[in-house]
């Protein structure tokens, strides 16, 4: 009798390293409050700390499964007094390795709320949730040590599926409400770039020139802007009920919870889909405009450019290129590593690394040809020829011809330095710089979580074993 009692209390070990296995769901998804890319690369950084700390603490959970599994076998071998003594304390031990593992999971989680929250657009201050869950993960090694009845265990089991609901429901509702609250930035930040894609419609029209490609395309960008408007209207709404949750976040009532969680993710979903949809029809509005801007050229297979002024010349593609320049200062950065590079004159060469080669001085002719070359020309009496694919931009004072398949296509002159570089301006700095941001919340959002997932029910299908064979 006693045996039998014994065995179902371990059952009951078992049972509950299954529930503290499912806290292994929530890894760092916060790091996206600072957007610039040196930020970027520090939130990199200390996510990768941040990942060493929880890969050890990893193994350290993992040695303790395999010495439970050991000793579940054994069990299983001999069901003596001394193989049920040995697996409790190895269901102990684990136990109290995966409560540890879960609190540094929430210590991550913490760190990242920080910076969602100084960013000023959380919905909520989880910091405070956080901490409150840590410390109750805290005490319940306290419990864990002191329990040795059924139903001291069982009440463990009970307080940890209580803390993981907490937990699941109150992060998700924190993880898209920063990024719901995001899109408004994006959002007054698309209507900007219509308003000044608009004005250079306008300038395009009084210089005579046919906007009719132009016109279609912003009407297109704009209908992109207003869905993902009124689907992020309709999220805010539901994010201003909150249903399910306190104002502080607090899970209120589970069931309400989970539906508007799951109503208000696939609207954040959408709208974010929505905007990277306006975002390739923008791609299109600048290649467009750029056909019209002064200074600026894309060759195709057959293009050749020709120039001669003051200034700077970027050129980048697959190309043949060939320069003459006085007191300037050449750079040449090759991708590939197939460049090759002629240079006659004077001037001071310097290996910069990755590929890059810089001539100061540069007082002479260069000829550069190589299938991913970027050629950088800074300097007086610039004359240039470039042939190939890609594009060059000109910025300056001097005048410039593209030819097509031999044929003339265009004639201008280099872009003034002050000029106004709507198109470079809007398209690096704007438009790119929104979609990594919307690219970077899909994956923290929705990738990671469910790549944790996978591996946590990896983890407790090892496991299934161990609780179907404690408890028979």
């Amino acid at each position: 009798m006693n045996e039998k009692k014994n065995i179902q209390m371990i059952a009951a070990f078992a049972k509950a390293t299954v529930i503290m296995l499912l806290l292994g769901l929530f890894a760092p998804t916060f790091a996206y409050a600072d957007t610039s890319p040196e930020q970027y690369k520090n939130i990199q950084e200390e996510y990768q700390t941040s990942q060493e700390r929880v890969r050890e603490a990893k193994q350290s959970y993992q040695d303790s499964k395999e010495k439970l599994l050991d000793a579940k076998a054994r069990l299983e071998d001999s069901r003596t007094s001394r193989t049920i003594f040995d697996l409790k304390n190895a269901t102990r031990n684990f136990l109290l390795h995966t409560i540890d593992y879960t609190i540094l999971h929430l210590e991550v989680l913490e760190d990242n709320a920080i910076k969602a929250e100084d960013s000023g657009f959380a919905p909520f201050i989880a910091t405070d949730n956080l901490k409150n869950y840590i410390n109750q993960l805290e005490g319940m090694k306290n419990d864990v040590e002191a329990a040795e009845t059924r139903e001291e265990f069982q009440a463990v089991i009970k307080e940890i599926r209580d803390i993981w609901q907490h937990i699941n429901l109150e992060s998700r509702y924190f993880i898209l409400g920063t990024a719901n609250n995001r899109i408004d930035t994006f959002l007054e930040r698309g209507e900007s770039i219509s308003d000044r894609i608009e004005a250079e419609i306008e300038r395009l029209v009084d210089g005579g020139v046919d906007t009719t490609e132009l016109e279609r395309l912003q009407d297109k960008y704009n209908e992109a802007l207003e869905e993902a408007k009124d689907s992020h209207d309709q999220a805010t709404q539901l994010f201003d009920e909150h249903n399910g949750f306190d104002n502080d976040g607090v899970l209120e009532d589970a069931e309400d919870a989970r539906e508007f969680l799951d109503e208000a993710g696939s609207l954040v979903r959408e709208t974010q889909q929505q905007l990277k949809d306006g975002y390739s029809v923008l791609r299109e509005i600048f290649a467009e405009l750029k056909e019209h801007r002064p200074g600026s050229a894309d060759l195709g297979g057959t293009g050749k450019l020709t120039a001669s002024g003051d200034g700077k010349a970027t050129m980048s593609g697959d190309m043949e290129a060939k320069i003459n320049a006085r007191g300037g200062i050449l750079t040449i950065t090759d991708y590939d590593g197939n460049a090759e590079v002629e240079v006659t004159g004077y001037g001071t060469k310097e290996d910069i690394g990755d590929g890059v080669v810089r001539y100061s001085g540069f007082d002479g002719t260069a000829d550069i040809s190589g299938s991913s070359v970027t050629v950088v020309i800074l300097g007086d009496d610039i004359e240039l020829t470039v042939e190939g694919t890609g594009s060059v931009i000109l910025r300056g004072y001097g005048t410039y011809n593209v030819e097509k398949n031999g044929k003339h296509i265009s004639s201008n002159d280099w872009a003034p330095e002050e000029q106004t570089k709507l198109p470079a301006r809007d398209q690096a700095g704007y438009m790119n710089q929104t979609q990594d941001q919307v690219q970077v919340q899909n994956q923290t959002l929705f990738q990671n979580q469910t790549q944790n997932q996978i591996e946590v029910q990896d983890q407790i299908h090892d496991q299934n074993s161990a609780v179907d064979t404690g408890g028979s």
